[in-house]
């Protein structure tokens, strides 16, 4: 009798014991997409009562490692993978990705990207995903920048020209110019040519040139010649727009003049007088010429009546009645 009631207690005794063993203390780790909480629980327990102690709430398409029905018994830990939805950008197109857990190189790999030599993208491949995170994979380009005398070549990842620039810390003035356009989209190996535009207002002092003008004049000979007025040039202000690239002057256009100073007109007066005709030449003076012979012709009828032919010594003869 004595012996069955020892062995009574003894046996009370081992389940006591495998009590204590079954329902112990045990420290889980419980690893919250990279936060990890330490939590004391007893044990056994199930994986989704210890997150319950812990007050961590799952969603949705979140992921539990071991699943929520395993039963816990030692030290272990838990890990939850957090459903992500992800903004991804590429080749300038947009959508979302899902995925539990990971980080951005796990995306990358889960949607078959493989980064290019010029490719790049806005968060570290080892970054861990995150909900509403936005993703941007990029290219970077080699371009050249002609600006200030300077030529700098860079690498950029701006979409546009102007972006570059302004990484560049390139900033524009209203009328420099750009080429290509500040708005053309980058590509690799381009030369971007920056011209610095200035416009100043250019006062000018010029001549006039004076005109000339021609009279006629009676009073002097024809084909004659004879300033009566001199001319004079005058003044006027001239003010100009100017344009100057990168210093060098490129055009200019009258804005207002304003004449100071009159020109004053030549006049040349030009002769029309007729000269008078020249005199006619006067005949030669007849040479002297004497007689060499006269003889007298008598009328039958009157013989005190008759004529008398005169030889000259020039052989002229002539006729004379008497």
């Amino acid at each position: 009798m004595k012996k069955i009631k020892k062995m009574a207690m003894l046996g009370v005794a081992m389940l006591f014991l495998l009590g204590l063993c079954a329902c112990g203390k045990a420290t889980v780790k419980i690893n919250d997409g990279g936060t990890v909480t330490e939590l004391e629980t007893s044990v056994p327990n199930t994986v989704e009562k210890i997150l319950g102690e812990a007050e961590i709430a799952l969603e949705e398409g979140d992921e539990v490692t071991p699943s929520l029905d395993t039963e816990i018994s030692e030290e272990q830990e838990i890990v939850i993978l957090r459903k992500h939805t992800v903004k991804l950008t590429a080749d300038g197109e947009t959508r979302e990705v899902v995925m539990a857990g990971g980080t951005v190189g796990d995306l990358l790999k889960q949607e078959g990207i493989t980064l290019g030599e010029k490719q790049h993208i806005n968060h570290g491949l080892e970054e861990n995903l995150a909900d509403g995170m936005e993703l941007k994979i990029s290219y970077s380009y080699s371009i050249k920048v002609q600006c200030d005398g300077e030529t700098k070549e860079h690498e950029t990842e701006e979409a546009t020209v102007s972006g570059a620039l302004a990484e560049l810390g390139i900033t524009l003035g209203e009328n420099d110019r750009v080429t290509p356009a500040a708005s053309e989209a980058v590509t690799d190996g381009m030369e971007i040519v920056v011209n610095r535009v200035t416009v100043e207002t250019v006062v000018e002092t010029e001549e006039i040139g004076y005109e000339t003008t021609y009279q006629n004049d009676s009073s002097l000979p024809k084909g004659d010649e004879r300033v009566s007025t001199e001319g004079q040039n005058g003044t006027k202000e001239v003010s100009y727009k100017v344009t100057y690239v990168d210093g060098a002057e490129e055009s200019r256009e009258v804005e207002n003049e304003t004449i100071t100073k009159e020109p004053v007109t030549k006049v040349v007066s030009v002769g029309t007088k007729e000269e008078a005709p020249p005199a006619p030449a006067e005949a030669p003076a007849a040479p002297e010429r004497s007689v060499v012979s006269k003889k007298a012709f008598y009328n039958c009828d009157d013989a005190s009546h008759g004529y008398y032919e005169i030889t000259y010594s020039d052989g002229s003869v002539e006729y004379q009645e008497f």
